[in-house]
């Protein structure tokens, strides 16, 4: 459960608001799989992390990296005077385990750089050109934070650089743009979409591409020393954002021209080659899913030819679809709904990989999915959508490109293994896995021959990719098909054998539909487009002409072509190709250096400071609410010191954390102090109702562990002792009638062993705006036996229940059901709740509802209101509307309650005489226990109610909401709307 510290923040709050057990409530829980005895390389500049089963790749790390640096440190002109940190993992997933980074880290993050202490942590399984940009993008932010924050964590908290300053210049200087990057920007030229540099800040493919394109741009212009000048002028200005007033201390120019200049720029350097080319529709028709967002890729044509499976994301997921081979339309959603069973298929289209395969008997489709920290091998059942088998491949990660064997028995596929890709095959009867490449290059993208006999694929031959071919059953017996510095990929044969089709970019680095005539040895050019066409596959054959299906990325968006081939832009004899295969280079750094026995050293931990963090709310009656914390970490991040302060109004609560997450199972120690409060009345007259805040607190120190059943469920057990000053329930005589009885408030001191035991679960997925679809709950119990002072034993019971149905792309229907029940030995002595305002119980005021008993549920509908309100001083981003109903209540065990219109208490009498009332009032008014329903009016009675619409607007970090609010108890409605304003995050 390794969101534990990005998890505390707003539990710390909620705490305060709903005290609570020392266990917080976890979900989406990010596992330790392995177990990693980690030791520590010093070379000249960096402190090498490594662990022994990747001990062989120490000395090329260790050239990796000060090769990197002395590039970046003469490009730069600059010297970093600390260490530098740099943590490497075998595998991608075991990267992805990394407690550094407490959430989630999908496969799209290749690596990732943090400024607090500079670390850079990353997986090397990529080739070898690739792992040495790959170090120099990751370093590149370290040189970034080491000129714009000079280690002061002030400035890298108070600053916000945009994107394409970090990852545009990360990206240029580490040179890892490639053939897929270049085609994004023609694209965007071509089609009149070049975004200004002040749209360049969101986390998006653009952001790193287009800045990119500006340093280049830089570059060509003012050489490398314009980028370090426009560094260090930005320098300057960092705390205040002043991006205009870097570039015109920088170049002279203003925004305006620099937009200008820049467009300009990228027409002079693409429009000349693209006037040559075409769009994709003038080879073939679009088919499938024409809607703007929409992505259609990795074709797979069934053995008729009629149908195609197709990965797209038309319901916002990723799905698997079945579309006609003629018009596109789609026939069938393999993957339709969200589920459970694994977290994403998996898409390489961006590697140029194929995805999809359709097996030969047409009663299947297969395709890989990410679940826990591994690839499953999913069959679906291409008439039914039924899943069919989830296959498991231990020992193998970032399986891709699957493909059936003509015979229907094996799936052939691209595979790693202790950081090298091969193709494998799976025997789906024996579960049998075969390598049939057996090398040490990297090797994607396979398909069988129509008699099985050898296998198509890619193998990487220095930076480019060619095409092979494969033994099924000796892997010496390799044979090259293409030739040449360029990268031919996705290959496949013709539907006779006769031919491969494939891409390639060998032409202006622009990928093209290319076919070879396997008897001759002709190679012909089908395609010329503007900017892409990828994975072609063969559908048909119509008389004399073969019918192709491909993608190409246009306007944005990959999108499915069926192309009629025609005649070629371009055809080479077989005799006059150039067969010379490209001498096999293996890459080296420019710096190569050995190891130094003595500065092999065992991991020794130390604590540092990690992010710190603020949160800020304000309630509709105004109290305010805060919260921050601070983090203290060893290098890793499997051991950290949490230190959160809370606040609510002058009520205060102080955390102390010690989490231990090396391993599955969490180790979690807590100290803590809190006070909290709750309005009561004090003091009463015929005439007079006085109501003041009641304190209640407590300190004390647990230790609890977290076991993660899966990704979305765990357990959470605590033990501890506390020590709690609570208020009670007291009977004594009338001081003005000593025949009588009155029961008053008055605080006793309760030593407490506490022991906790909650079931937690999150399967929600989340959008910007916020939590999008599934459930969150976290259910169980306190029990706390007296170990001194008054009160017997407490035992508390909790559920906080939370589901969210998506009803659009943007809206959706959102409920909580959340309880708390508090039972004491003697009946007087319990733990007290609140509830009212904010979120909670809307049209009410803060904490107007007090109990040993509190519960409510939450009925909300959400949607998009305005996406970005832009004014004079700013602008608003994700303004948001929603629908609602609040219904709940509060009370107390024996039927006690409090009478919000009157202010009075309601109690039971304590020494009843015949005749007598069971409840009364503080004036001796008979009054009736708490009950939530009135069945004979069909309304609520002590329960209460509320209907409204709301407005949300994020700001920063926090959640600005109006609320406009009925009163209601199902029977009748309050005549006015009561509006209410506060800051604080959404359930």
């Amino acid at each position: 459960m390794r969101n534990v510290a990005t998890t505390l923040a707003g539990c710390l709050i909620l705490a305060l608001l709903w005290p609570a057990p020392a266990v917080a409530q976890v979900g989406g829980n990010k596992i330790n799989y392995d177990r990693f005895e980690w030791k520590v390389y010093h070379s000249p500049h960096f402190d090498i992390h490594y662990y022994p089963e990747e001990e062989e790749f120490l000395e090329q790390m260790v050239s990796f990296a000060e090769s990197a640096y002395l590039k970046l440190s003469e490009d730069l002109d600059h010297q970093i005077s600390e260490r530098i940190p740099l943590i490497y993992y075998k595998t991608h997933p075991e990267f992805a385990q990394t407690n550094i980074a407490l959430q989630e880290i999908p496969e799209a993050v290749g690596a990732f750089a943090e400024p607090f202490q500079n670390r850079i942590v990353l997986p090397i399984d990529e080739p070898p050109d690739k792992l040495y940009a790959l170090v120099l993008h990751e370093l590149v932010h370290i040189f970034e934070y080491d000129i714009l924050f000079a280690g002061n964590i002030g400035r890298a908290i108070r600053s916000n650089p945009p994107l394409w300053i970090m990852e545009g210049l990360a990206s240029y200087l580490a040179g890892d743009e490639d053939s897929f990057d270049q085609m994004v920007i023609r694209d965007a030229v071509v089609n009149s979409i070049v975004p200004r540099i002040e749209q360049l800040n969101q986390l998006s493919f653009l952001t790193y591409r287009f800045g990119n394109a500006v340093f280049t741009f830089i570059e060509s212009r003012w050489g490398m020393e314009g980028i370090r000048n426009f560094l260090f002028e930005y320098r300057k200005v960092l705390l205040t954002g002043n991006i205009p007033k870097a570039l015109k201390e920088a170049y002279g120019l203003d925004v305006e021209d620099f937009n200008r200049e820049f467009r300009q720029y990228l027409r002079k350097r693409y429009l000349p080659t693209l006037l040559e080319k075409e769009e994709p529709a003038a080879y073939g028709r679009e088919i499938g899913f024409k809607r703007p967002g929409v992505f259609t890729f990795g074709p797979s044509v069934s053995p008729g030819g009629e149908l195609i499976a197709v990965l797209a994301n038309r319901k916002l997921e990723l799905d698997l679809w079945i579309v006609s081979g003629s018009d596109g339309e789609p026939i069938r959603n393999l993957t339709r709904g969200f589920t459970n069973d694994y977290l994403y298929l998996t898409a390489e289209v961006f590697k140029g990989k194929r995805d999809v395969s359709w097996s030969p008997a047409g009663d299947q489709v297969a395709a890989f999915a990410r679940k826990e920290n591994r690839r499953l091998l999913i069959l679906w059942d291409a008439r039914t959508g039924r899943r069919l088998k989830m296959i498991k491949m231990p020992g193998i990660a970032l399986q891709e490109s699957p493909a059936f064997s003509p015979d229907g028995r094996r799936i052939a596929f691209a595979g790693n293994v202790g950081g090298i890709y091969d193709i494998f095959s799976y025997d789906l009867e024996t579960g049998d896995i075969t390598n049939h490449t057996d090398d040490d290059a990297v090797d994607s993208n396979p398909m069988w021959s129509a008699d099985g006999s050898t296998l198509l694929y890619n193998r990487r031959i220095n930076a480019f990719e060619k095409v092979f071919t494969v033994s099924a059953t000796d892997p010496t017996r390799k044979t090259q098909l293409t030739f040449g510095e360029s990268s031919d990929i996705m290959p496949a044969y013709s539907r006779d054998g006769s031919r491969i089709y494939y891409s390639s970019d060998r032409a202006n680095g622009i990928f093209n539909l290319y076919s070879l005539d396997l008897a001759g040895g002709s190679e012909r050019q089908l395609t010329d487009v503007i900017t892409g066409a990828f994975a072609p596959v063969e559908l048909d054959t119509l008389g004399d002409k073969n019918v192709v299906v491909f993608t190409s990325y246009f306007q944005g968006r990959y999108r499915l072509f069926r192309m009629e081939v025609g005649p070629p832009v371009e055809e080479i004899a077989g005799a006059d190709r150039d067969l010379t295969p490209v001498e096999l280079r293996p890459f080296r750094p420019p710096l190569r250096l050995t190891l130094d026995e003595n500065e092999k050293k065992p991991y020794k931990r130390r604590y540092q400071v990690e992010s710190p963090s603020l949160e800020l709310g304000v309630t509709d009656d105004g109290t305010v609410f805060g919260n921050s914390f601070l983090s203290l970490t060893d290098l890793l991040g499997d051991r950290r010191w949490i230190i959160g302060l809370a606040s609510v109004s002058s009520f205060s609560r102080i955390d102390i954390y010690h989490l231990a997450l090396a391993r599955r199972t969490d180790w979690i120690y807590h100290a803590y102090q809190y006070e909290d409060f709750f309005f009561f009345p004090v003091a009463q007259t015929p005439s007079v109702v006085v109501v003041d805040r009641i304190e209640q607190r407590r300190s004390g120190i647990s230790a609890g562990i977290q076991y993660p059943f899966n990704r979305y469920y765990g357990l959470s057990a605590s033990l501890g002792v506390s020590d709690s000053s609570v208020p009670v329930f007291e009977t004594i005589p009338d001081p003005m009638d000593q025949q009588q009885s009155i029961t008053r408030l008055v605080e006793r001191d309760f030593q407490s062993a506490d022991a906790g035991l909650f079931f937690t679960g999150d399967t929600v997925r989340w959008q910007q705006f916020g939590p999008y679809h599934g459930q969150r709950f976290q259910i169980g119990a306190l029990y706390s036996p007296e170990i001194g002072g008054d009160g017997g034993t407490i035992a508390e019971y909790r559920m906080d229940y939370r589901k969210y149905i998506h009803m659009s792309r943007r809206s959706l229907l959102a409920y909580r059901m959340f309880g708390v029940v508090s039972n004491a030995s003697e009946t007087e002595f319990r733990r007290f709740y609140t509830a009212g305002g904010l979120n909670t119980l809307r049209g009410y005021g803060f904490r107007d509802f007090v109990g040993d008993r509190v519960f409510f549920q939450n009925f909300e509908v959400r949607f998009p209101l305005v996406d970005r309100l832009q004014l004079p001083f700013g602008s608003f981003t994700s303004i948001r509307g929603l629908l609602f109903l609040d219904v709940g209540g509060a009370y107390f065990e024996g039927g006690e309650w409090f009478d919000q219109e009157t202010g009075l208490f309601v109690f039971k009498n304590p020494n009843p005489a015949p005749g007598d009332p069971e409840f009364t009032d503080a004036f001796g008014t008979p009054r009736e226990a708490w009950d939530f329903w009135d069945s004979k009016e069909n309304r609520l009675n002590n329960g209460v109610a509320s209907f409204g619409a709301g407005i949300n607007i994020r700001l920063g970090f926090l959640e600005l909401n109006w609320v406009f609010s009925r009163r209601t108890d199902f029977s009748q409605t309050d005549n006015d709307w009561r509006s209410s304003f506060y800051i604080g995050n959404k359930f």
